[in-house]
């Protein structure tokens, strides 16, 4: 931080932060041959390229280095690669869970410096926050998933709902228009469960147990929505395929009366499509045919236009911005377009700057989610107040 309140373009040999993160991949942080080998790995970039590297955490590291528009591609290509490589040698279980869009953070200083300020102060917050736990933290058992199920009992859906309910509303932006809100997707506050019933606890995981306490954070959704909001006709759930057809989503539909998912979006993340192929497509069949919305998250850049999602009754798209995939983007043009025109919305997710929503417009996407959005939203509500 100290490196960033002294930074000026004229001075530092450095214009790039780089912030690569392992928090959601569930890679265990006591792997002392992972983190050796890891640390290896980005003492070489740095060192063939110009730079520093600092360990935020055993999770978490920071890269300041100079990146030119003719290299900046091939320098990303090369760290990803580098690091993929020391997974696929010391965890070769974890491979298939790299999240290649969470994994860089890349933040051109000449243009977001106080971003990047931001970025290192939230991440000091929340480190300061779970300073006392984070030594002690123990992996995530059935028990604690069991824990959560019996407070969701004891609370009920108003309690619950009211503690560890939240959400964050997609709006449509238009140049020269008005910030317009056009659905609210709701979510269980993971950072907030973790400094309550999960203290304490890793919930970073692959396998079984994980995937049971995804599955129960879908259950407690569906069973909270109901008393968290009272119109379900601009909500938007995101959830596992499996959850289609457990109770929990039987009774939510019950739940909705004669209006079945009469403008309900059900989201689900796109490599739970893939895996549950089969599924997903009954699923779709099922919500389709009670008057909902299908859609499709964490969608990246490079995978438009592969699957034929029109054909599968997917009515949405959100595709993740990621600040260093904007020549991805600009090469999705068409494809966007051909989706747009067979019905499927598009929606750029994950929006934490400007760059997002310009780079959005100018593929011909209006509808924008995330923290940047949110600061809209909130900057129109109170000019409204105001008038």
């Amino acid at each position: 931080m100290e490196t960033l309140d002294h930074w000026s373009a004229a001075d530092s040999d450095v214009n790039h932060l780089l912030l690569v993160s392992f928090t959601t991949l569930g890679m265990p942080d006591q792997q002392e041959g992972v983190q050796q080998a890891l640390e290896g790995a980005f003492l070489t970039f740095v060192h063939s390229r110009g730079g520093q590297a600092f360990k935020l955490s055993d999770l978490d590291t920071a890269i300041l280095i100079k990146l030119a528009d003719f290299n900046r591609m091939e320098a990303m290509m090369d760290l990803k690669v580098d690091i993929m490589r020391v997974i696929q040698q010391h965890l070769p279980e974890h491979f298939s869970k790299i999240d290649q869009a969470r994994l860089i953070r890349p933040i051109d200083l000449s243009v977001r410096l106080d971003a990047a300020k931001r970025f290192l102060d939230a991440y000091g917050d929340r480190r300061r926050e779970t300073a006392g736990d984070e030594n002690g933290e123990r992996p995530l058992n059935m028990q604690d998933i069991q824990k959560l199920r019996d407070a969701l009992r004891k609370l009920g859906p108003r309690e619950f709902g009211k503690r560890y309910i939240r959400s964050q509303t997609a709006a449509r932006i238009v140049p020269g228009k008005t910030v317009q809100p056009v659905m609210t997707e709701y979510y269980v506050g993971v950072g907030l469960l973790k400094q309550s019933i999960l203290r304490g606890v890793d919930i970073r995981g692959t396998g079984n147990v994980f995937n049971q306490l995804t599955l129960t954070f879908d259950q407690a959704l569906l069973y909270c929505i109901g008393a968290v909001t009272s119109d379900r006709s601009k909500a938007s759930l995101n959830m596992n395929v499996e959850t289609v057809f457990t109770n929990a989503f039987d009774h939510f539909l019950r739940e909705g009366g004669d209006n079945g998912l009469d403008g309900v979006v059900i989201e689900f993340r796109q490599d739970n499509m893939f895996q549950h192929f089969s599924q997903f497509q009954t699923a779709c069949e099922l919500i389709h045919k009670r008057g909902g919305t299908v859609a499709i998250d964490n969608v990246l850049p490079e995978t438009l236009g592969l699957v034929n999602l029109h054909r599968l009754k997917v009515k949405m798209a959100k595709v993740m911005w990621r600040a260093d995939a904007e020549e991805s983007y600009l090469q999705a043009k068409d494809d966007i377009r051909t989706m747009q025109e067979g019905g499927t919305v598009m929606v750029l997710a994950h929006v934490d700057d400007e760059q997002a929503i310009t780079i959005g417009q100018s593929l011909g996407i209006n509808l924008f989610q995330g923290y940047h959005v949110d600061k809209l939203l909130a900057a129109g509500a109170a000019a409204k107040d105001r008038g």
